[in-house]
Parts: C-alpha cells; structure tokens; sequence
C-alpha cells in the first residue's frame, strides 16, 4: 500500500515540474518577440523626437522622415528655384519667380515648434495617415517689388483688358426673340488677384488660375436670369401670334414681323405692348376693305356703266369689337384665320362686292330686275315714290334688311296690309300691290307710294321666294330710258327729227314710179312700220 502511495507522488511531482518547464519555457519565447518590439517601439519613437514622420509636408514641401535641418534645406531649395505660373483666359499665361522678389525663407523657429507639436510615440498611428503642416511665416518678400510685376503682368495689358457683358434679348429674328449670352470678357479684379498671389507664393503653390480664384470681373445679367427669361417668354408669346384676314383672293397676315414693332423691353425688364397699334391696323383694314356707301361703277340691263351713289350697301367693319378681340388673340398668342367684325356685310368681297345676285330697279323706266346667281328670274313695272308730294324714292345701293310675309306697313296716314315685304332702305322696301291695276309708265310722277316700290304681286312673290337678307338693291336713274311720253325740250327735238325723216321717205313715195295699188299699199305699209319704230324710239 506503501508502495503505491509513493509512485503516485513521484508521477504528480513529474507532472508539475514539466509543467514548469513549459510555461519557463513560453516567458522566455515571449520574451524572445516582445523585447525586440519594444525595443523597436522606442527605438522608433526616439528617431521621431528629431525627425518629421513619413508622409509630412510642410506648406506643401515634402518634408517626410527629415530632421529640423534637412527640411529646412528642403524649404531653401523650394523657395531658391520658385516660380508661380499665373494662367488666364484666352490661353494668357504670366509668371512670378521667387528670386525677383526677393522670396527668402525664415524660419524663427517655427519648424522646431512643429517638431516640438509631434507626439513620437505616437508613431505607429502615423502611419495611417498624412500631415500636412504650414508655418505662416515662414516665407518673406519684397511686396512693393511685388506689387510692380503685378501691374507689368499681361493680363493688365490694354488689348487683353476685355469689358464682361451682360445677356440680353436679341431684336425679333426669323426664331424670334432669342437671349444672346454674356460675353465674361477678361477684366480682372486687381485688389483680389494679389490677394490671391500671395496666398499662392506664401504656400509655395505652382500654379494660380485667375479663373478658379475668381478674381475676373462678372457680368451683372446672365442668360439664366429669371428677369431675362420671363421676358423673352413673355415676348415670344405675343410676337407668335398669327392672325391672317382673308378678303377674297387678297389676303393680310398680322404676324411676329409687324407685331414685334409693338413691343418694347423697359429697363425692369418688363414687356410693354402699344396697344394703340392694334387700332392703327384695324384702322387700316378698315379704310381698306370697307365699302360701306361708297359710290360703285354699275353695269345696267340697258348696257350703260354708270355711277351709283348713295346707299348703305358694303362691308362695314365694327372697329371697336374688332379692336378688342384682335387685342386678346395677339396678347394670347393665338395662330388663326380670323374673320372680321362685322356692323353689315356684303355678297362678296372684292371691288365689284354686290355679286351676280342683286335686285336693279330703274326709277326713270319704272322697270326692275332682279338677277338671282347671275340669272334674271324676275322682269317687271312698278310704281316708285310720288314725286309731286316729295316721296321720290332715293337713288343708291342698299342691302336687303329682312323679308317678312303678312306685314302691315304703318304711316303718318295710312295702314296697309301686304303679303311680300322686304325692306332695303328704313322703311322704304319692296312688297306686292294689289290694289294696283297698272304699273310703270308714269304713274309715279303724280300717284306714286310713299317711297317703296310697289310690285305686281306675283312679281312681288317670285322675288320673295329667292332673295336673302344682305342682298343688294341698286336704285338709279338713267335719262333716256322712260316708257312715257316726256314734254321737254329734249324730247320734242326727237319727235322733230323723226318728223323730218318721216316726211322725207313720204316724198320719196309720192314720187315713186309704182305702177300698181298692190305696190303702193306695200309701200305705204313699209313706210308705217319705219314710223313707228321711230316714234318709239323718240319714247324711249
């Protein structure tokens, strides 16, 4: 029992003395790594205590791993080869080089303190990243020297001195209104350019672009200016109405190229449109295309051309609607064929605006037609206005006002029931006149109407069925043309002549060698017919 009891203490103080061992022999191994770590930590961390770390720069010098004196020689030589290249616009490049102004380095002990600032054992977190440190004064210069290579650069001379330019609307164009860009030009702010040189040598930099340092002048007005865009917009819009007339075959285009002409742009940049001008150009379309009474070269049925004035037939424009509604569709921008306001209107337009349909009523002959699409459907007397009491119906070209059936005509001091009734002139028009037996001749001088013109009634129905509102009535009067017997001086001159040749032809006829009766009937008949066509002629 003995026995075992002491083999089992001799295994356990085996077991305990090679775990000593082990664990002897990992402190030696872990001393083994550490110690030269360590070493190596404080070894590194007494080279930083008189060396900048890596990736350092000073004022943008690479200054990484230096002592005190390398990077001050670093800095030395930075500064003794200096040279600042200044680029312009218009590919305009200038130059600045340290040793003309007098660019020297002072350090005052200003690196030392940057040494000084640096944590050594903080080493190993370097590593990771870069430092970039700057002494303020670590640089000096001659500044008045400066300051004349700064006026002698050619950026100030007079031919690269160009004036910046605001945006601005163009005058209207085939594209219409347009913004025409700034111009930057190349006029630089002097004051700031310093600024910005000195910022550049005090750091050492290579390059300075005027444009990124922004020291050129700016336009005031650019082309992306709300001002500037509200009003071509504004602009664009007006001038891009189109408002075309059609007159028949002449045609007037109101368009961007007139309207235009209307329009200015004041210094706030808003959009002024002289509306006075739309009255001008209805104005014009007015004095141009209304016929309204004036006086017309008509073609009668008998073959005259005569002058007809009087009358309120034509195309009468309504200026002031007209005015307004052009207003709103060119301030809108409205592109249309319009047509015009009218008061009345004619059969067509053109100079000859009455058209193949037309009623024509001759007061000398008492005699009308009426001509429906170029066609005569209606031949016929009448009786016009009493003369003797001052009811002359009176001459000119007017339209039909309407046609009404079953009216009742009114006056002072009469009340007459017609069927037919169609108004030309007031209350002066055309209707049936059955009270009357007889028509044309010269009924009217003494027994005329009021001043309508009385009609056969079916002659009177006929013209209803086909005439239309606006249809124009030409009233005439044209000598020569009666169907009665006229007592003037005129008259009796041509029943003188015809008597003249009338006796003529009879002595040719008593002289006549005519052997038989048959011969000298025949004669005599001719001879009567010959007279009678004369004496009518001398009627008509």
């Amino acid at each position: 029992m003995k026995a075992r009891n002491s083999n089992r203490s001799k295994t356990s103080l085996r077991r305990v003395s090679r775990r000593a061992r082990r664990r002897k022999l990992l402190l030696i191994a872990g001393a083994v790594i550490i110690l030269p770590l360590i070493g190596l930590y404080f070894f590194v961390s007494l080279y930083y205590h008189n060396h900048f770390f890596s990736n350092t720069s000073i004022n943008g010098i690479d200054a990484s791993n230096m002592t005190l004196e390398e990077a001050e020689d670093a800095i030395n030589a930075e500064v003794k080869s200096y040279r600042l290249t200044i680029e312009g616009r218009n590919d305009i490049m200038d130059a600045i080089y340290g040793e003309n102004i007098g660019l020297h380095t002072v350090f005052e002990g200003g690196i030392e303190r940057l040494l000084e600032e640096q944590n050594a054992y903080a080493w190993p977190l370097s590593l990771m990243k870069s430092h970039e440190l700057s002494i303020n004064t670590m640089l000096e210069y001659d500044e008045s020297i400066l300051k004349l290579y700064i006026d002698q650069l050619s950026f100030f001379d007079e031919a690269n001195v160009i004036e910046p330019e605001n945006a601005y609307l163009s005058e209207y164009g085939e594209n219409g209104y347009e913004i025409i860009p700034e111009n930057p030009g190349a006029k630089i702010k002097k004051d700031m350019l310093e600024e910005a040189i000195v910022k550049a040598i005090l750091s050492l930099e290579p390059k300075l672009s005027i444009e990124e340092a922004g020291c050129y002048e700016k336009p005031e007005l650019l082309s992306d200016s709300p001002l500037l865009v509200n009003a071509l917009n504004e602009l664009n819009r007006i001038a891009g109405a189109k408002i075309t007339y059609e007159f028949g075959e002449v045609t007037e285009v109101l368009d961007g190229s007139q309207i235009s002409k209307w329009l200015s742009v004041d210094d706030n940049f808003k959009v002024h449109f002289e509306k006075e001008k739309i009255k001008e150009f209805v104005d014009y379309i007015g004095k141009t295309y209304n016929t309204f009474g004036k006086a017309r070269e008509f073609k009668t049925s008998y073959g005259d051309v005569i002058t007809v004035k009087g009358g309120d037939y034509g195309w009468w424009l309504n200026r002031a609607q007209e005015e307004s509604e052009l207003g709103e569709l060119i301030e809108s921008g409205s592109q249309v064929t319009k047509i015009p306001a009218y008061y009345q209107t004619a059969q067509r337009y053109g100079e000859d605006d009455i058209g193949d349909t037309y009623v024509e009523i001759n007061l000398t002959a008492q005699h009308l037609f009426f001509y429906h699409e170029g066609e005569l459907i209606v031949e016929t007397d009448f009786v016009s206005g009493n003369v003797s009491k001052n009811y002359g119906t009176p001459t000119g070209t007017y339209p039909i006002q309407y046609k009404e059936r079953n009216a009742t005509l009114v006056g002072e001091d009469y009340e007459t029931p017609v069927e037919y009734w169609m108004p030309f002139n007031r209350n002066i028009g055309l209707h049936d006149a059955p009270w009357r037996s007889e028509f044309g001749k010269n009924i009217y001088l003494t027994r005329g109407s009021h001043g309508c013109i009385n009609m056969p009634p079916k002659a009177a129905k006929k013209v209803y069925e086909k005439i239309q509102r606006g249809v124009a009535v030409i009233v005439y009067e044209l000598p020569g043309t009666e169907n009665y017997e006229v007592k003037d001086k005129a008259t009796q001159e041509k029943k003188e002549k015809v008597s003249e040749v009338e006796n003529n032809e009879s002595k040719i006829e008593d002289n006549a060698d005519s052997g038989t009766e048959n011969n000298t009937e025949k004669t005599s008949e001719k001879a009567s017919k010959k007279k009678s066509k004369k004496k009518k002629a001398a009627e008509n």
